[in-house]
Formats: C-alpha cells, structure tokens, sequence
C-alpha cells in the first residue's frame, strides 16, 4: 500500500516496529500535502489503527479466565454445596401422636399406677414404626401419664410417651407356681417360659421360645406374668391368613366387646374387633379377631398325636415324637428331615377351619 505507515505491519510481520518521529513527520505531511480525499486519509488511520490491534495480538496473553457475563452459565459449585432434595431428609415424628402411637391405633384407656412394670418397645422402634415394621417387646417401668399415653422409663436415655396398645402390663406380685407358663426376660427381652423350681431367692425357668439347647436360667428381681388360656396379651395365636394359620404374638385388643371380666372397650364397635400383634421376625400386623384361633399355654400331648407346630412363622402338619422336659416337645414335621424341639406355645392340636 502506498500510504502505508513506516513500521507498519507487512505480510507476514509478526510485530510491530517502531517508527522514528521523522518517519511520522514525513508521513503525515505527505498526507496533508497530497490534498488527498479525506476518506482516504481515514482509511490511512484505520490501516495504522489494525496494525496496533494485530501487533496486540500477538504479545502474550493473560492465562486467567475471562470474568463471566450475564449470558455465561455459572460456575460449577462443589457437591457439597448444593442444596439437597427434600427427599434425602429423613425425619423422625415430630407429633406427640405420632411418636407415641406411629400405627394410628385407636383410643386403648388403661389404669397403671406410677412405677408400674410393663413389657413395652423402645423408643427408637417406636420412630417411624409401620405394619410390617420388626418390633421387640422389652422390660420397662411406666413413670408418669400424659393424656391418655404412658411415660416409660428410657432405656439409658429420656423418657418417652407410649399409647397404652404398645404395652403389656405386668402385675405387681402374681402367683408363681413350678410348671407354669409364664412371661419374663432374658436380657430385658420379653420371653416365654415355663418355673422348673424355685432355688432360694430365684426363680429357676426354662424358655420355651428360644433354642432348646439355651441351658436353664435363674433368675431374680424381673418381671414375671402367668399366662392364661385364650387370647390375651403375650399369648401366641393363629391367625388364618388366607388359606396359611400364620403363629402369632398377640399384644392388645382394639374394640370389642371385653374378652374378660375388666377388660376396657376401645373406641372399634364390637363386630370390628382386632388384634394388635407381632408375626414373623416381629412384623407389627393387625389382625381381625374372627380370623384368630387361641394356641394351649400349656398342651398336654401324647406322643405320635397329630399336631401342628411353628415353623419359620406358619403352623405346620407334624406328629409327636416325645415329650422330653418341661416346656418342651419334639416333633417331626410331615415331608421334612430331622425331628426338632419345640416349646409350649408354638405347637396345638390340629385347628378347625
């Protein structure tokens, strides 16, 4: 080009050069002299104008990012900042109702003096329990009264409200006889039993609803209930769901008609009468009365007698092989292997439909 700048950029320059002061004198006065169209002129100043830009260009850049604008997106936060979704919050009950009575059972009024003794669960079984939900009953002490809930002794922890059909009560000093079934602990579980003798101060029992092989146990200062025939709480039953009698923990009866003389009428009419209890590895489940059938406390069979005898939570077909001990039968399940012990409480005579 012919008005172009000394130390301009030519092709393939690759940087500016520097002009002299006379160098810019000489081409500004050719400019002006020439009487060349201002136009022209301009496009001069605009050549020497890309000339800076190019030469800018090529000197080393800054490596920091560009500032974002209004049309970038933000960056990119840490995981551990971003908010998260209400579903990853898990909440225990908050509600009084909730936290002492989280399967909505109905009104279950019931008497106990403070200090009183009960096999009830735990609050953190408690928390968000459903049907379904495994549930352990243990040994507890009854504190205070809220309304109509129980204030139960925590297990090293607070105390906490219970709705009263969560509780077996204890009495405070029942009769205790060699060869009866009752209710007690092992561990402050809630277990079933059968008195072998008494030993002193002690209470000498063996459980009929763990392994037979658990040795004898003696035991003082724990919580003891005498079972009675028929339904009632802490008794197992069958219960026929569909065409399987599934065995049963019975815990509390809602609504009805009293099964026995002081018990208390819930708010259930009388042809809704319902059973809370514990199944198969504890699931809580309700289940209609006329659909339960009460198991013996304490059967007396004879050996080769048809009966039928829990196993892994349903009653099956099996035959007497021998009464070894107290508490204990062994018996042969039908189209199964070896024969296996079983305590009072899990066998009956066959039931009828």
């Amino acid at each position: 080009m012919a008005d172009r700048c000394p130390g301009g950029l030519g092709p393939g320059s690759r940087r500016l050069g520097r002009a002299t002061g006379k160098d810019r004198d000489r081409c500004a006065t050719r400019h002006l002299g020439t009487g060349a169209p201002r136009s022209r002129g301009a496009a001069g100043a605009l050549a020497c104008l890309l000339a800076a830009g190019l030469a800018a260009a090529c000197e080393p850049t800054s490596t920091s990012p560009p500032t974002p604008t209004s049309s970038q997106s933000p960056p990119i936060a840490r995981l551990a900042a971003l908010p998260r979704p209400a579903v990853a919050e898990t909440r225990a009950p908050t509600g009084a109702a909730q936290a002492s009575n989280p399967l909505g059972l109905p009104a279950h009024p019931v008497k106990l003096d403070l200090g009183r003794r009960v096999f009830t669960f735990s609050d953190r079984m408690l928390a968000g329990a459903k049907l379904g939900s495994t549930l352990v009953l243990y040994a507890a002490t009854v504190v205070g009264f809220e309304g109509d809930d129980l204030i139960i002794e925590g297990r090293g922890g607070p105390s906490y409200k219970v709705h009263p059909g969560y509780v077996v009560p204890v009495p405070d000093a029942p009769r205790l006889r060699p060869h009866e079934p009752v209710l007690t602990e092992w561990n402050g579980v809630m277990k079933h039993a059968v008195i072998t003798r008494f030993v002193k101060d002690k209470m000498e029992v063996r459980y009929t609803d763990m392994d037979p092989r658990t040795p004898l146990a003696q035991l003082k200062g724990v919580r003891f209930v005498v079972q009675t025939e028929g339904l009632a709480p802490g008794n197992f039953a069958a219960w026929k769901d569909g065409e399987t009698w599934r065995h049963v923990l019975l815990v509390s009866r809602l609504g009805g008609s009293p099964a026995e003389p002081g018990a208390v009428l819930t708010s259930l009419p009388s042809s809704s009468a319902r059973w809370f209890a514990l199944g198969y590895g504890g699931a809580a489940l309700l289940a209609d009365e006329s659909a339960l059938r009460p198991l013996p406390v304490k059967p007396r069979l004879k050996v080769g007698a048809s009966v039928w005898a829990e196993w892994v939570g349903a009653l099956r077909p099996a035959v007497v092989q021998s009464a070894e001990e107290t508490g204990l039968y062994t018996v042969k399940f039908e189209r199964a292997g070896r024969p296996v012990t079983v305590g009072w409480g899990l066998l009956t005579p066959p039931l009828d439909p």
